[in-house]
């Protein structure tokens, strides 16, 4: 029923022209809003990015988190493609830079860029292991490649696969990422994830975890539910909330991230939709929004300057529209429960 783009055509020019054109959206019922540009007037380009404070961090970091795994992924994108990419973002205003081992070549890219502008960013790593001695060479080989002696925030990467009826126990691994922040290797503690969201309150209760990384956009929304069953645990406890997957993924029929060409999940017209939704959930600091090239990244920095609040019949609409798309998506990042 949603027209989807050729995957042939590039995510560069096909954002450009959905921001561009909007268009009608098709058979689906739904009004122009959803089609048209952000409602917001432009933002000149010298304008700085807007901060949240990051929860109990304390910290304050700008409404977009660039997201490393589309470059660390696709094909023929370069180490030093990587470096550069980075360093357009922090030349745009950006403070809050996210990467993991898990992402391929994105650390090494990261650390290459760096160097004296360390001290500019929040830097945000992933440990996804079930065991001490893994988390132990996972950690210390993305610090080698990140090349630096701390990381700002450090994950427990991806709830759903770890083994985590024995995280938490003495010898465990989430344990064991709680003592790295004793030593200095990070300063704060998050957990991440995509589904399974059961597994989540747990963690946030118990007063360890400082930073939640999760799916947070207007169609999954209505098939994970972490902003009716996880989100507001986190606000009790004043954990910081990143959203990620606020586009819904790399189009999974394109090739997902590996194809640097790979338009979003979402059609490219419901973009800015989906920033203002995704910022506009309570307790939200900052999206994560990941990018295969420089143009990604100055497209995405502008559509989150243009942020304002959903009106109360944009909102309506929207979850009219993400409802009709949760049932063509189904559980696409893994089981609910």
């Amino acid at each position: 029923m949603f027209h989807h783009p050729e995957p042939t055509i590039s995510r560069r020019n096909f954002v450009r022209a959905g921001i561009i054109a909007g268009g009608a959206i098709g058979a689906g019922g739904v009004g122009p809003l959803l089609a048209a540009e952000p409602a917001a007037p432009a933002t000149p380009a010298s304008a700085e990015l807007a901060r949240r404070t990051l929860g109990r961090t304390g910290v304050p970091v700008t409404l977009m988190t660039l997201g490393t795994a589309p470059c660390g992924f696709a094909k023929g994108v370069t180490i030093q493609d990587i470096a550069r990419i980075v360093n357009v973002a922090i030349d745009l205003g950006i403070n809050s830079i996210d990467t993991a081992p898990a992402y391929e070549k994105a650390e090494e890219g990261v650390g290459l860029a760096l160097g004296p502008r360390r001290k500019d960013v929040f830097l945000a790593t992933k440990v996804g292991a079930d065991t001490v001695q893994a988390a132990e060479e996972s950690l210390a080989n993305s610090l080698r490649l990140l090349k630096t002696d701390f990381v700002d925030l450090l994950y427990f990467h991806s709830l759903g696969n770890r083994k985590i009826e024995s995280a938490r126990d003495a010898e465990g691994a989430f344990t064991w990422l709680l003592k790295q922040k004793q030593a200095g290797k990070c300063r704060f503690i998050g957990v991440s994830g995509h589904h399974l969201p059961q597994l989540f309150p747990g963690f946030l209760e118990s007063g360890d975890v400082d930073v939640l990384l999760t799916v947070v956009n207007f169609v999954d929304r209505h098939t994970y539910r972490f902003e009716e069953q996880v989100l507001p645990v986190a606000e009790k406890h004043n954990v910081g909330i990143v959203a990620m997957k606020v586009f819904g993924g790399a189009r999974r029929s394109a090739g997902s991230y590996g194809n640097p060409q790979a338009p979003p999940e979402l059609d490219v017209k419901h973009l800015p939709m989906a920033i203002r939704y995704a910022l506009g959930v309570p307790g939200v600091a900052t999206l994560n929004l990941g990018a295969h090239n420089e143009e990604q990244v100055r497209q995405n920095v502008e559509m989150v300057k243009n942020y304002q609040p959903l009106t109360a019949e944009e909102q309506e609409q929207l979850t009219g529209l993400g409802k009709e798309l949760a049932g063509q998506w189904g559980p696409h990042f893994g089981p609910v429960a």
